[in-house]
């Protein structure tokens, strides 16, 4: 694995930040079974996955189909096991699901026979929170997302990027030291997905979480990303880490795509993603 840092940034070259998410030596290998249901094969998808994320930092996951983003994230999320390694939040490893992470899925997934605030509230309603104190906490996170005026609205009343910003406000609601986002944005159309990348950058300064976002598109990563992690593929692995030079409040996407720093680590992910190789 190689660190390139582009430029110093005071966040990222700070020895004294905090590790919110450390992820140590995972490796995980699916069992293929065959028409008749017997193992068949064995497909590795992550080996020797090593990275930290820190305090109130965003990291882009990125690399091509199949390099396993998605499996590592709902790894570090606990919906599946990885074989060895150690996953730790605030220090303390974790195994198996807990609300020290939060997460957002690609499609909100949301239940439809319940309200935006609703929604929003159903994780602290298995928590086992007061009605009113759910209320209340769903009401301020609509605002903070845009939709205060929509919270007693169901989701077949809403626009894909109306839901998708109460499947955020869901996995906000239940406070994550961790939010994890995978490819939240990937089914939306172009003008929507700018204006929620923006939203996103403005949700992450109020609300200071540390964010861990899995996309295909290089553009999103740099955009939002303080590092950006490349992977490798077939098996996934760590093929090098890359601190952005951009800090402070950022331009519309548009404009950042003009500049040549943008367009030079533009190239360079895609170069990195390119030559690839498999079962490296």
């Amino acid at each position: 694995m190689n660190q390139i840092v582009l430029k110093e940034d005071v966040m990222t070259a700070n020895p004294a930040r905090k590790v919110k998410l450390g992820v140590s030596g995972i490796n995980k290998t699916f069992r293929i079974r065959n028409a008749n249901g017997q193992p068949s094969s064995l497909l590795p998808v992550l080996r020797d996955i090593r990275f930290d994320v820190y305090e109130n930092e965003v990291v882009s996951l990125i690399g091509e189909s199949g390099c396993g983003k998605t499996t590592l994230l709902r790894t570090i999320q606990g919906l599946v096991r990885h074989d060895s390694g150690t996953i730790s939040v605030d220090g303390k490893e974790v195994k198996g699901a807990g609300r020290d992470r939060g997460f957002v899925f690609q499609q909100p997934s949301l239940l439809p026979w319940r309200t935006a605030r609703e929604n929003v509230e159903f994780g602290l309603e298995l928590q086992g929170m007061a009605a009113g104190e759910r209320a209340e906490r769903a009401k301020r996170l609509l605002a903070l997302v845009g939709l205060g005026h929509a919270a007693e609205q169901f989701p077949h009343q809403l626009s894909g990027g109306m839901q998708q910003r109460i499947g955020l406000a869901r996995a906000l609601a239940i406070d994550p030291t961790i939010l994890l986002m995978d490819e939240p944005f990937s089914a939306l159309d172009a003008q929507t997905r700018e204006v929620l990348q923006k939203e996103l950058l403005r949700i992450q300064a109020e609300t200071r979480k540390t964010i861990l976002f899995v996309t295909h598109d290089l553009d999103e990563a740099i955009y939002l990303s303080n590092r950006i992690i490349v992977l490798g593929a077939k098996p996934g692995r760590v093929k090098e880490v890359i601190t952005l030079p951009f800090s402070g409040e950022r331009p519309e996407l548009p404009v950042m795509r003009g500049d040549p720093e943008f367009q030079a680590i533009r190239t360079r992910i895609w170069d990195l993603i390119r030559s690839t190789p498999a079962n490296s």
